[in-house]
């Protein structure tokens, strides 16, 4: 059975949690997912496209690459007279429309819990979700989790493995996992407090 992540991605993910030196390979689905959908929605020119994709590639050896939304925001909001938040929200509501609304809005507040709580529960979780610029929290015991991008796209891929991990530490019982979209503030924000060394 194909999982909503990977019908979003059509990147075949296994229920392990992938060791941070082997993110790059879904950062890179993740970016190729989100800009076949800008290229199908008009954002982007087939050879804009095509050297966006070949300059966020070269990003990815730096230490903590930066999402694949905000990369090519700060390139396109200058060309396009815009401020950067503006070209996120510009891109989540197309990436937004294009996967079916699987992912909502988080506009009303701060997420519920502390930054910490899942990674005490789970901590392999805590570099995947920095990677993917997806914090996370768990809202009571390991039942509910909130989980934040500005990314749809990574973020869903975040929930998926957040699921599965919950359900194999907590012996089967599935937690309700809830991607999220944020603003690109809120969301620097909860990164800057979940991942800050």
């Amino acid at each position: 059975m194909v999982t909503q992540a990977e019908a979003v991605t059509g990147l075949s993910l296994s229920a392990a949690v992938p060791a941070p030196t082997d993110i790059r390979p879904v950062l890179e689905r993740v970016a190729g997912t989100c800009m076949k959908h800008l290229r199908q929605d008009g954002y982007l020119s087939e050879a804009e496209a095509v050297s966006m994709i070949e300059a966020y590639r070269e990003t990815l050896s730096l230490p903590a690459p930066k999402d694949f939304l905000l990369f090519v925001a700060e390139t396109q909001a200058e060309k396009h007279s815009l401020t950067v938040e503006a070209e996120v929200n510009r891109m989540q509501k197309l990436l937004r429309s294009s996967l079916s609304d699987r992912v909502y809005y988080w506009t009303f507040g701060p997420l519920p819990g502390r930054a910490g709580s899942l990674y005490e529960h789970c901590p392999s979780l805590r570099s995947i979700c920095s990677a993917l610029g997806c914090p996370a929290v768990v809202a009571g015991e390991t039942s509910i989790v909130h989980v934040a991008s500005i990314n749809p796209v990574a973020v869903t891929v975040a929930s998926f493995w957040i699921g599965h991990e919950l359900n194999h530490v907590t012996g089967g019982d599935s937690p309700f996992v809830f991607p999220f979209l944020t603003d690109l503030s809120s969301w620097s924000q909860l990164m800057q407090s979940h991942f800050a060394s």
